[in-house]
């Protein structure tokens, strides 16, 4: 179920549904119905490339996930295929072809141990798929360097999107090192909260919709307790810990955090951030110290003694 699990490709959906008139539907050798759209390129696709990708998918009539406006997906073109998958069809594409699939949750149902399916798909959905392919790499060295390419076009549409937000909340920030907004509520008192120091602070995290995905002072989100880290060695994500570095003890902030800075294409397992989000974070250092307290040692469990057995009375 690769499809629905892994594959976040950029497409403009309404153009690739416009254009599902153009071509009858055909089946996969795994029963999956697909339609094809051919742009007359002689370019193909071949087992061992790698494929860069637009992608749309929709659940019955909703759209559920859209690379429109973030970054196109790059996947290797393996010769094992999944059946009832778009994998199946990748060999058949050519460059600037498109794909448009349709499955139903009914057959995976069939098909998969229980407890493999996403709590979003039900029995009765219909998942449409839509794909283009927007370029066809040779060598992984190759599909790298169209993929750094990419990044920095869309960190810079990225940042440009944050800055017109402020500016039309009239909100005031400065940039951290990597390039988060921090909007500092209260600086604090004393030292910096800076690289090497263990602070404890209160969160709550937020998508630029106003959709909370974490909070340790909510209890909705069962964890309603400081949470604590080491600045500056990577625990966090890193326009979090950039911003955090830049208060003292009892200051607080509002962060403005790229979807680069934060968790890219790969948001936790079951979050409800989407790939390439950009998030907001309010956060308060309740306590710094210079350093982790240090660790209880492990104390070595006593291991049973040996008894000898009773000898019997002579």
């Amino acid at each position: 179920m690769n499809t629905i699990k892994n594959l976040l490709l950029i497409v403009t959906v309404g153009a690739l549904v416009a254009s599902c008139s153009k071509a009858s539907y055909r089946k996969t050798p795994g029963g999956m119905p697909y339609q094809h759209f051919k742009s007359g390129d002689t370019q193909q696709v071949k087992v061992g490339n790698f494929i860069k990708l637009s992608f749309a998918q929709k659940i019955n009539d909703s759209v559920y996930f859209s690379t429109e406006g973030k970054m196109p997906i790059y996947i290797p073109v393996l010769a094992q295929t999944t059946p009832y998958d778009i994998s199946e069809v990748w060999t058949k594409m050519h460059l600037g072809d498109s794909v448009a699939t349709t499955q139903m949750m009914d057959t995976f149902l069939k098909r998969m141990p229980p407890g493999n399916i996403p709590p979003q798909f039900k029995k009765g959905d219909r998942i449409l798929t839509y794909a283009k392919v927007l370029g066809i790499f040779t060598s992984d060295s190759a599909q790298v360097a169209d993929k750094i390419k990419e990044e920095k076009i869309f960190e810079a549409a990225e940042v440009a999107s944050i800055q017109k937000y402020l500016n039309d909340k009239k909100i005031t920030t400065q940039r951290t090192k990597s390039g988060a907004f921090i909007e500092i509520i209260n600086p604090g008192n004393g030292n910096l909260a800076d690289s090497g120091k263990y602070v404890s602070v209160n969160y709550t995290g937020t998508t630029f919709d106003g959709k909370k995905f974490d909070s340790n002072t909510d209890p909705a989100f069962n964890h309603v307790q400081p949470y604590s880290f080491t600045v500056g060695i990577g625990e966090m994500i890193k326009g979090f810990d950039e911003a955090v570095s830049l208060l003292r003890q009892g200051g607080s902030a509002k962060v403005y955090i790229p979807s680069m800075l934060a968790y890219g294409e790969r948001p936790p397992q079951g979050s409800p951030i989407r790939p390439y989000e950009k998030l907001i974070f309010e956060v308060a250092i309740v306590d710094l110290k210079d350093k982790a307290p240090a660790q209880p040692p492990m104390h070595p469990q006593p291991q049973p003694q040996k008894v000898d057995a009773p000898q019997p009375n002579k």
